[in-house]
């Protein structure tokens, strides 16, 4: 009967371990680029005045200009 030693046992769990941390750091790298993506408080600046200002209505909320 073929069986697996136990130095070839520790072995694979090692190598087992090693791509399960891989997978969970990629995992988390490629989630945490996406907190960039999600709307939060996000202001420009108008071309305009300069001032910053809210982009959800398209106009400044100082001089009223289309950014």
């Amino acid at each position: 009967m073929m069986g697996i030693s136990f130095v070839g046992l520790i072995i694979v769990a090692v190598v087992g371990l090693a791509l399960i941390f891989g997978l969970v750091k990629g995992l988390s790298a490629m989630l945490g680029l996406f907190k960039s993506v999600q709307s939060g408080h996000a202001t420009l600046a108008c071309p305009k005045c300069g001032q910053q200002t809210s982009h959800a209505n398209g106009r400044c909320d100082a001089c009223g200009a289309e950014l």
